[in-house]
């Protein structure tokens, strides 16, 4: 990989070697009209642009006809800068979850949203973590995903109690009352729809909210250093200058 970013590198033009990322984008749109270019960016490297597709990221040189498939590591800096932006450009928009689509528990100010499917084992595990976490906001999005789950996700739903009926069956395993017939809980297929846009294939899914994504269950440590972030890195910092 390395050889081929210099041979890349070295055969570029001189009089491209100045070009902006607008510049390139234009190029590349001009030289590969089908292909989807949401971003282009400069990198640390000279010569050398981040290309955005979607929740992918490649590296082209000026001229667009050299592709590089691989990351970028800051060594001293001990980052890798492509996952650093593999992060930013696969934050959700949690604006889209809409209020009525939600199963709102807990009182407290730091908030979680949660795709959850009642038939997942993994989900149930995640719920009693989530239920030991006072200081949490759990939003939680109803996703049948699971052979057998829409029926079940359907009477969670539409039980006059929604809230009740979930925690006795995520954290006791005891299933309230059938839904009536007339209850055709629309909103999973809504939350269906909604996943497939996020990209969300999987329960549980948490989404943070600025909109970042961690799948499957984690231990209330690690759900917490994740949800508070900058709060872990002072924390870190503030340790290693004490040692």
């Amino acid at each position: 990989m390395r050889l081929i970013a210099f041979l890349a590198l070295s055969a570029l033009p001189l009089t491209v070697l100045g070009d902006t990322a607008d510049d390139v984008r234009t190029r590349l749109m001009e030289r590969y009209p089908s292909t989807p270019v949401d971003t282009v960016r400069t990198t640390p490297i000279a010569g050398l642009f981040e290309v955005a597709m979607g929740r992918k990221i490649v590296y082209v040189d000026a001229t667009g006809q050299y592709f590089l498939f691989g990351r970028i590591f800051d060594l001293p800096g001990n980052r890798d800068l492509t996952e650093d932006r593999l992060r930013d450009i696969s934050r959700l928009d949690v604006s889209l979850i809409q209020p009525d689509q939600v199963l709102e528990q807990g009182g407290g100010s730091q908030v979680v949203y949660v795709f959850s499917d009642p038939a997942c084992g993994h989900c149930k595990k995640l719920e009693q973590t989530l239920a030991g976490m006072p200081t949490l906001m759990v939003r939680t999005i109803l996703l049948p995903l699971q052979p057998g789950s829409s029926d079940l996700a359907r009477d969670i739903w539409c039980t006059p109690d929604r809230q009740r009926a979930w925690s006795a069956w995520m954290l006791k395993g005891t299933r309230l009352d059938r839904a009536p017939e007339t209850c055709q809980a629309s909103v999973l297929e809504r939350n269906l729809a909604l996943a497939k846009r996020f990209g969300i294939r999987a329960t549980p899914a948490l989404v943070s909210p600025d909109g970042r994504v961690s799948m499957g269950a984690m231990e209330a440590p690690a759900l917490s250093a994740w949800l508070n972030p900058d709060q872990t890195a002072v924390t870190t910092v503030a340790t290693e200058a004490s040692k």
